[in-house]
């Protein structure tokens, strides 16, 4: 009796190993008729028998069913799996462990080229969304990049955007570690310096924000955003002297760029070198008359050149009347210069409440009344 038992659960057991094995073709058959539902259907408990479970056959087929689902352009093919991508991702990847002979392996390669393909134009869709979703641009960049590694590919343009992607996302880290791959790689973009640096700036780390933009000229030497970017980080943590070097050199380069020559008059203005900053400020005004901050930055500069005169006036004695007199008759030319860059400025931006401010401290001392009266209806509105 117990053979009889053993004998019927042998033949169990082969029958059994042999309807999954069939599932499985009915499962391709299904595929290849363009029956993605029933390929799908069919496929899936194959993965789970021990006895298709480790051919590279069922991973191969399964791979196939779910990109198709993935690449379909029927909605009801295209709904059965919304991570269709990614479990035929996962499935080559399975059968890349189990195909020692390598039966299913070009074919293999030439679809997980397609998918990382996929995954990178799904990056580009979410990079570009109004508004953007840059943390599932990185995933989908970063794992276009993954699937090409897995074949031996290195693709740098996948991983660039992912870092780009990360760093849009305020995803630091895994900005810093793409970024850092594709500089390691020597992908040609120094805006992966630039990006390195915001990002240290970020984090409140100065020193190696400028040492990887200084290792960056080093390998750009004549790339202009880089030498902007040094510079910026000087003029914000107040090293002067160097900011204006780059700022001489930067004007070499580009000299009919207002905004260095604005940013000269910043570094000079900080420098208390007032007629050096007058002189970069009219330049950039000259070169762009519509420059809203080196509109405002000339005419704050009178303002407060007229506020020391002003200061020094109130320090004479009450006996040094006529000198005096001239020290007023000087502040108040002083502050006339001053008049048509703020009013710019207002024109071209009228909301800003520091030029209109300035405009009626002006108009009041002036005993401009008329043109006072209109900055306060101005200040009123905003009110």
């Amino acid at each position: 009796m117990k053979k009889v038992t053993l004998l019927l659960t042998a033949i169990l057991f082969v029958t059994v190993a042999f309807g999954q094995k069939a599932l499985r073709t009915t499962a391709f058959n299904n595929l290849r008729k363009g029956e993605l539902d029933k390929a799908m259907q069919n496929i899936e408990p194959t993965i789970l028998d021990a006895s298709t479970m480790s051919d590279p056959k069922t991973w191969f087929y399964r791979g196939n069913i779910y990109l198709k689902i993935h690449m379909s352009e029927n909605p009801a093919f295209k709904a059965l799996d919304k991570n269709a991508l990614n479990k035929a991702y996962e499935s080559y990847q399975q059968m890349l462990k189990l195909d020692e002979k390598k039966e299913f392996y070009t074919e293999t390669i030439q679809n997980l080229f397609i998918i990382s393909e996929q995954f990178y134009n799904e990056g580009v869709k979410n990079f570009t969304l109004e508004p953007p979703d840059f943390a599932s641009a990185f995933a989908a960049f970063e794992t276009s990049a993954k699937v090409n590694e897995s074949y031996g590919n290195v693709d740098t343009l996948a991983m660039f955007n992912a870092a780009l992607s990360a760093e849009n996302a305020k995803d630091y880290t895994n900005a810093k570690l793409y970024y850092n791959k594709v500089k390691e790689l020597n992908y040609p973009q120094p805006l992966i310096y630039n990006s390195l640096a915001t990002i240290q700036m970020e984090e409140g780390d100065t020193a190696a924000a400028v040492a990887i933009l200084i290792e960056g000229r080093k390998k750009y030497p004549d790339n202009f955003n880089l030498l902007i970017a040094e510079t910026n980080i000087y003029l914000s943590s107040k090293q002067n002297d160097k900011a204006m070097a780059n700022l001489v050199e930067a004007i070499k380069t580009d000299p009919e760029n207002p905004t260095i020559h604005y940013a000269v008059g910043v570094n000079y203005a900080l420098m208390g070198d007032v007629a050096q900053a007058e002189k970069a400020y009219l330049k950039a005004v000259e070169l762009n008359a519509d420059y809203f901050e080196a509109n405002y930055n000339l005419g704050a500069l009178y303002v407060n050149e007229a506020a020391q005169v002003i200061d020094s006036a109130n320090k004479l004695p009450l006996s040094a009347v006529k000198e005096y007199d001239a020290l007023k008759v000087q502040a108040d030319d002083i502050l006339k210069k001053s008049i048509p860059f703020l009013e710019n400025a207002s024109r071209l931006d009228s909301k800003d409440k520091s030029t209109l401010l300035s405009l009626k401290e002006i108009y009041t001392r002036l005993q401009m009344y008329e043109k006072m009266k209109e900055v306060n209806d101005k200040l009123s509105a905003l009110e």
